[in-house]
């Protein structure tokens, strides 16, 4: 499970011994590779000190912020396990679902699951999903129910493709890149769970600004200028770059 954590204190300690439990209970070979974004507060500390409790929870301290989207890149790519699936501290998704998730991975290459309840969101979250969903799905012709979700994917996708976005828009640019490998995305309901402690960041003007800018960057790249890399850049050409 590949984590984000940014100054998230309050709620981490639970939120991993509860995804530590629910782990164990589907699988004996797991991890949790959660990345520190540069927290101000006990969130590291926090975070180091349940790894040493249990030896599955990797900690990545990235030193300073680097903001949604861009956190969650290095537990992709450390990741270890065959299965590679993300979660924020938040748990906008209860591991407590996993037994009916998983099954349904033998149906495809990348599990995507979509909210069937928006009521807990407000106004502001509600535009701003709708917004997200329609300009994605007109821009980028990819008629599915939910683009900023949880995902499933086998390990070696993210080492066959180039991570490009830095910002939320990474969820949606992983879907559009798996289904141009010919990768079949599996849909499923999960139920969404709001926050319960601690402040919500992705919803901040910055983050939708920036946001709104790499979605229309990489539709003008990808889509106008067919400019799309689909593996990832070889040992020279990440040199060159």
């Amino acid at each position: 499970m590949a984590v984000p954590a940014f100054n998230e204190e309050e709620i981490l300690e639970t939120f991993l011994r509860k995804s530590a439990a629910d782990l164990s209970a589907v699988a004996d070979d797991w991890e949790i590779v959660l990345v520190d974004d540069g927290s101000t507060d006990r969130t590291l500390e926090i975070a180091r000190r349940l790894a040493t409790e249990h030896p599955q929870i990797r900690v990545i301290a990235l030193g300073e912020n680097q903001g949604t989207g861009a956190s969650v890149i290095p537990a992709f790519l450390g990741a270890t396990k065959q299965v590679v699936f993300n979660n924020t501290v938040d748990a906008f998704f209860d591991t407590s679902e996993l037994p009916r998730l998983l099954p349904f991975l033998e149906q495809g290459d990348v599990l995507s699951g979509y909210r069937t309840d928006l009521s807990a969101n407000n106004p502001y979250q509600k535009l701003l999903t709708l917004g997200n969903y329609l300009l994605i799905r007109f821009l980028f012709d990819m008629p599915l129910r939910a683009y900023q979700t949880l995902q499933f994917h086998r390990r070696d996708f993210f080492h066959q493709i180039e991570i490009e976005a830095r910002s939320s828009f990474l969820s949606p640019e992983l879907l559009y890149k798996a289904k141009r490998l010919g990768r079949t995305v599996v849909e499923v309901p999960i139920t969404f769970h709001p926050r319960r402690g601690g402040v919500a960041k992705g919803g901040r003007l910055v983050h939708v600004v920036r946001s709104v800018r790499e979605i229309l960057r990489f539709w003008f790249r990808w889509r106008v200028q067919g400019r799309i890399r689909l593996s990832a850049p070889s040992a020279a050409e990440a040199t060159r770059a």
